[in-house]
């Protein structure tokens, strides 16, 4: 396996394979006899955004916890089927209403095309989550993976700044980007954002392939909608973040400054890092020890987010399957 792959492949090849990826991913999981639902949001210009739903069979007796999941793919590729195994664990191990929601993708819909989609999409479930059979008093979560990591990141801070009703109780941030540049960080992070660096050629994503896909994407890095950073005064209301790093990710400080700027704000965060393996290892390299202790531990921090925590073996009987875990 080589250094990166985005810079490879033509836009719509790279999506074709990313599609019969994850659909042979959905196809193949198991669904832990989990209830889903596909249905569409409305978003601000009436763009209809594909939205899976999925519902445990019996809600816990105190209510469903509201979970609401955003996939990654550098915002040009990736589909609401990408999170399906996590969202099917989710929802078993913990009667969690689970929503995996969709965004429209770059170049054919740059920056900040994806921000809106996510948050439209958000407010719409905030809005609507007693008719999905959730309950929000019980636990409302947002999170998502790398792009996906990234649009978790700036919704919390809005979701603050705009007082989103209910509010948001926890958010999961795995692999995310949090910068484009150096300078789009807070200047006392700056030195210490050396991933670029020292992980330029690691496997899976590279540093070129970073630069690539900003440029296909064109954020604004002092915008709101795709830096964390802009709204200091409202971080020490963002509520408690769950962490995942890969030691190899030229993402990987993007990660530890976020985890640092929160902390220093007085947020509650739990981190887990995962040395020597590449960004989306645990989707990618499948079948390495840290890439199953990954895919475990995605469901371990939403028990600590939703304030239902369960053991390893708890999770790998409930949910294992779904999570392709070798015993």
């Amino acid at each position: 396996m080589k250094a990166g792959g985005f810079t490879d492949s033509p836009t719509d090849v790279m999506r074709k394979q990313t599609l019969d990826f994850e659909r042979s991913l959905y196809e193949t999981t198991a669904s832990l006899d989990i209830p889903e639902t596909v249905m569409t949001i409305a978003m601000r210009d009436g763009y209809e955004s594909e939205t899976r739903v999925f519902k445990p069979v019996s809600a816990p007796e105190a209510g469903s916890p509201l979970v609401v999941l955003i996939y990654g793919g550098g915002f040009v590729v990736g589909t609401s089927l990408q999170l399906v195994p996590f969202a099917r664990a989710i929802a078993k191990a913990y009667g969690a209403t689970v929503v995996a929601v969709s965004y429209r993708l770059a170049p054919e819909c740059p920056f900040p095309a994806a921000p809106n989609d996510v948050w439209d999409s958000l407010k719409w479930v905030a809005a609507n989550a007693t008719s999905l059979g959730a309950d929000p008093s019980q636990g409302f979560v947002v999170g998502g993976v790398s792009a996906g990591g990234n649009l978790t990141c700036v919704a919390a801070q809005k979701a603050v700044k705009e007082k989103l009703s209910p509010p948001l109780t926890g958010i999961w941030v795995c692999i995310p980007v949090t910068t484009v540049t150096v300078e789009g960080l807070p200047e006392k992070y700056r030195d210490d954002w050396v991933s670029r660096t020292q992980n330029a050629d690691a496997l899976i994503l590279s540093t070129a392939d970073i630069d690539f896909l900003r440029d296909a994407y064109e954020p604004d890095a002092a915008s709101e909608d795709f830096s964390p950073f802009v709204y200091p005064d409202v971080a020490a209301d963002i509520p408690p973040a769950f962490i995942q790093v890969a030691g190899m990710d030229p993402m990987r400080d993007d990660a530890l400054i976020y985890r640092r700027y929160l902390q220093e704000h007085g947020v509650k965060t739990r981190l887990n890092v995962y040395p020597g393996v590449p960004h989306s290892h645990h989707t990618l390299l499948p079948t390495l020890e840290s890439s199953q202790n990954f895919r475990r531990d995605v469901v371990l921090g939403f028990g600590w987010l939703l304030g239902h925590e369960l053991t390893a073996d708890e999770v790998d009987e409930v949910a294992g399957a779904a999570l392709d875990l070798c015993h």
